[in-house]
């Protein structure tokens, strides 16, 4: 007898924002353009299980202090977004970060009986961060019920974390940048995270403003094109 493939179902959870430039968005754009970009994260389930890509901004005022604009509305702490899905905290059984700059991390310590998946080159970098974007790592990953055994160090080129949910690398805007791939019903759904922050980054191709190393990037953006049949 065949076993039909899981197929989940994806939601959008805005997170917080941040007022920015565009510039730092899509690379080469010219400085003058102010939006509001959304923090995004994805709520994800199937098959009986529920995951989070990512776990958005906690404290706007911190990241505020001579920094871009931060704000979190009622609506888009970790608790309301979750509950608007008619999820709780303890529902979510599993955790993709991304990478692990602040606006993709720092609710991660709410969710201490969670697995975690970040990439090792990821975790590596951001314990001892160099360079422009180092401050983007000040973040706590651990805490006395949320420890390293909680984390999963992801260091394959594509990773199954379950049937239907595979890890790849897409490296650029961070040295260990990963994207999820989602079966869904209507194909194969990319969460990008940061590897693309605007559909510019995606249709023209361009790397995302904030990078290490734009080749990457691009190497990335076309990745997500040719594995996924959406984004």
């Amino acid at each position: 007898m065949s076993v039909s493939p899981v197929t989940y179902t994806v939601h959008t959870l805005r997170l917080g924002t941040i007022r920015t430039d565009k510039s730092t968005a899509v690379h080469g754009f010219v400085p003058g353009t102010v939006l509001d970009v959304p923090i995004w994260a994805a709520a994800v389930e199937g098959g009986g299980r529920r995951l989070l890509v990512d776990t958005g901004l906690q404290d706007a005022a911190k990241w505020s202090a001579g920094r871009d604009p931060h704000t979190l509305g009622p609506g888009e702490t970790i608790d309301a977004a979750l509950a608007e899905l008619g999820w709780r905290r303890r529902d979510v059984d599993l955790v993709v970060n991304t990478h692990l700059h602040y606006d993709h991390t720092e609710n991660n310590l709410a969710f201490p009986h969670a697995q975690f998946f970040v990439s090792r080159a990821e975790w590596e970098f951001a314990h001892d961060p160099d360079g422009p974007q180092a401050e983007l790592y000040d973040v706590d990953w651990t805490g006395p019920d949320l420890t390293r055994e909680n984390y999963t160090l992801v260091d394959a080129d594509r990773y199954e974390v379950l049937p239907g949910l595979d890890l790849i690398r897409t490296p650029g805007h961070t040295p260990g940048h990963q994207s999820l791939l989602v079966t869904t019903a209507e194909g194969t759904l990319c969460v990008a995270g940061d590897a693309a922050c605007m559909m510019e980054n995606l249709t023209t191709p361009t790397p995302p403003g904030t990078h290490v190393a734009g080749n990457l990037a691009l190497d990335s953006i076309r990745r997500i094109g040719e594995l996924s049949t959406a984004y």
